[in-house]
């Protein structure tokens, strides 16, 4: 008991309590302030260690030192007077009163969720961190109806698990993204701002949205912190913060906790189990999921092929993983565009990984998608793509990828306009994606609207100077606009940049043709088969050289190459050149069966070049069905006019207007149409008007001879312009 006095007179207990709030209290603002600067963890880490080494200096000193009014003196060389250690006594309660009440301030204001989160160590200090037992409170007045969700920084003490950190961010994005009602910025345009320096009004401005989270994850051992805070765009205010240690197994629970936790605050519904259901429990697995996705990001064949392997050694660890099924088919359906894979291999592995992962999860968007791509572009069902699409948008009106892809369905279906105003959605959806913004450029183009298309595409190019997506739509609307020289520039540079991608040698090829350049066409299309034998592109550019020499047995390889629907097409062409009329019927049937024809149902872009050749042969043989025919057609195509005209790849609704008006015998009209295809879209094909079969009554017309000699003189003009410039040859 003399001692416990003893303590007391000196004050060493007082000291005690001082120095353990004040360290605590200097501990949650590093703690609270140091992330900011994005220090690394050993300052925090030292900043404890110093503090808690300096406990026992601090007691010692307060047993040896006492305070005075003539300063520190060592207590054994001073005699006090009583009031001398009240004295102390009291200027030592009032300090640690003082803290008390700035550490309860500070418990206050965390608990309010208007300061910022705490991102330190993990386990170094006492934490408020959140178990999960209560839900955040709802703490928004009028339910906010869009959010962006920032990329996570990450704060590890080796910077090395940024995929983890941007992983966990996209999955909280994707199950807000599937709540009705509310509006989730895509992760293009979101996670732009990571390691940028805007604040929270600029980014909701930028993105439209009404509220942001934002959030770290530090990850050390098994251990991770992951913090998040809701942060209202329009007056800065914290809806919701919170801190989250665990080990890195319970990943899971913290997503559903954060997302629950955001649904509270926002006053939504949000059904967590069911949205999550395709989710492993294996994070091993979840792991090797994350870093798939990391590398599918960019659509490159090296980046895809990276992406579908690390999905199959999730689905290794986890056969029932729904979301990396979702991974390999939509990385398949994009190798197909992108990666130079034939059709025949990609999109058939794209339909078996979306079918399973629909069998786990029926409501993954991904799936969804890749099985409305192979529904369009593998079985030529346009009007079912169509419907697919629709469906994916009213369950899942966030997912971006879709509204670009649906564009590309409604194109099919004759539908330019509303292709344009659906590729808009997407670019609202990520407003900073320079692929989407260069799409709807693209659809712009594709409706002859080029001044627009042309202001969108300065527009990216001013903010991302030799952008490969611009300088390759840049090159679509020089071709329409009759510019071939500088078309080609623009693709010997997309060219450059993306060495796995076959589209811009192919195209270059197809320019080799417009201009009258065998060498030019014969060089590129190597070019384009060297990055995939027999993809897309190779094969439409060796069909423009096939078609422009009239050479029916490179159109038979052609169609075996191709298959299905382009295959009986390019059969029936072949057959045609060789005057073999029920062979060429017989293809062409089969394209239209192949090509999802359904007589008396609306027609699709890809029935008006079969449904032509097999009217031009009811019209030479004498057959009534010409003119119902001719009628249908008539019909589709002058709607795509009237709704600005559709161009996509070699095919326009100009063109194929001219082609029905020739068989019909209206020389007028089908010369109108060609100038008009000409002046208004680039048409340089001169090789049409002389080969194309349904021109064969007008081939010695001195009208028709005038325009194809127009066409040839406008092609060789740019053409002195490419091979000046060296861009002739790979």
């Amino acid at each position: 008991m003399k001692f416990l006095a003893e303590l007391r007179r000196r004050n060493v207990i007082r000291v005690a309590g001082l120095y353990l709030v004040g360290a605590w209290l200097l501990v949650q603002i590093a703690e609270t302030l140091l992330p900011i600067f994005k220090t690394p963890d050993w300052v925090l880490q030292s900043l404890v260690v110093l503090l808690a080494l300096g406990f026992v200096p601090a007691l010692v000193l307060a047993w040896v030192f006492e305070m005075t009014p003539q300063g520190l003196r060592r207590e054994s060389e001073v005699e006090p007077p009583a009031n001398t250690v009240d004295h102390t006594a009291r200027k030592l309660d009032i300090a640690v009163i003082v803290l008390l009440v700035a550490v309860a301030a500070m418990m206050l204001w965390g608990r309010s969720g208007s300061g910022v989160p705490s991102a330190g160590e993990i386990a170094a200090v006492p934490s408020s961190a959140n178990t999960g037992d209560e839900p955040a409170p709802a703490l928004v007045d009028a339910p906010l109806r869009s959010i962006a969700v920032l990329a996570f920084d990450d704060l590890s003490a080796d910077q090395d698990q940024a995929y983890f950190a941007e992983g966990v961010s996209e999955e909280l994005l994707n199950v807000l993204a599937r709540i009705d009602g509310l509006k989730v910025a895509a992760r293009t345009s979101s996670f732009k701002f990571k390691d940028g320096d805007a604040d929270i009004g600029e980014i909701g401005r930028a993105l439209g949205v009404d509220a942001v989270l934002e959030g770290s994850v530090r990850k050390s051992g098994d251990q991770m912190r992951i913090t998040a805070q809701l942060i209202k765009v329009s007056d800065g205010f914290h809806l919701w913060s919170e801190s989250y240690d665990r080990k890195v197994d319970n990943i899971f629970a913290v997503q559903d906790e954060i997302a629950t936790a955001i649904v509270d605050a926002l006053k939504l519904q949000l059904d967590i189990e069911e949205e999550t259901a395709g989710r492993t429990t294996n994070v091993a697995a979840y792991d090797l999921y994350l870093r798939g996705r990391q590398e599918g990001r960019q659509p490159t064949r090296e980046g895809l092929l990276k992406a579908i392997d690390l999905y199959e050694q999730a689905l290794a660890l986890d056969d029932e993983f729904a979301a990396a099924y979702g991974g390999i088919a939509e990385a398949w359906v994009w190798l197909e565009d992108y990666g130079g894979f034939r059709a025949t291999e990609a999109f058939p592995r794209a339909e078996q990984a979306a079918r399973r992962a629909l069998e786990l999860d029926p409501q993954s968007a991904e799936a969804k998608t890749a099985m409305a791509m192979v529904t369009d572009r593998y079985y030529n069902d346009q009007q079912r793509a169509a419907a697919l699409f629709e469906d994916i948008l009213a369950t899942s009106p966030n997912h971006v990828v879709a509204y670009n892809l649906y564009a590309d369905a409604l194109l099919d279906t004759g539908e330019p306009r509303r292709a344009v105003e659906v590729q808009r959605r997407a670019v609202a959806l990520d407003p900073l994606s320079v692929f989407y913004r260069a799409r709807l450029a693209s659809r712009l183009t594709t409706n002859r609207r080029l001044d627009e298309a042309e202001q969108v595409l300065g527009d990216i190019l001013r903010d991302a100077p030799g952008n490969d997506y611009a300088e390759e739509e840049m090159a679509s609307l020089r071709r329409m606009q009759g510019r071939l020289a500088d078309a080609a520039a623009h693709l010997v540079r997309v060219h450059a940049e993306r060495p796995g991608d076959p589209y811009s040698a192919a195209w270059l090829a197809i320019l080799g043709v417009e201009m009258g350049d065998g060498a030019m066409a014969d060089a590129w299309v190597a070019a384009s088969r060297a990055r995939g034998a027999d993809n897309r592109w190779e094969l439409l550019a060796r069909r423009a050289i096939a078609e422009a020499r009239g050479d029916a047995a490179a159109l038979d390889v052609l169609a075996d190459a191709s298959g299905g629907y382009v295959g009986a097409y390019l059969r029936a062409s072949a057959a045609i050149g060789r005057e073999e009329w029920p062979a060429a019927r017989r293809a062409l049937n089969d394209a239209l069966r192949l090509g999802s024809y359904r007589e008396g149902q609306p027609l699709t872009l890809q029935n008006v070049a079969p449904l032509i050749l097999l009217t031009w042969l009811d019209d030479r043989e004498g057959k009534p069905e010409a003119d119902a025919r001719l009628a249908e057609l008539t019909s589709f195509l002058e709607r795509i006019e009237a709704d600005g005209g559709q161009v996509v790849n070699n095919m326009s609704g100009s063109i194929e207007l001219a082609r029905v008006a020739a068989i019909a015998g209206d020389r007028e009209r089908s010369l109108g149409y060609l100038r008009e295809a000409m002046d208004e879209e680039g048409f340089r094909q001169a090789w049409l008007v002389e080969r194309d079969p349904v021109f064969e009554a007008w081939r010695d017309d001195a009208g028709f001879k005038a325009l194809a000699a127009r066409m040839r003189s406008l092609a060789r003009d740019e053409h002195a312009k490419v091979v000046a410039a060296g861009l002739h040859r790979p």
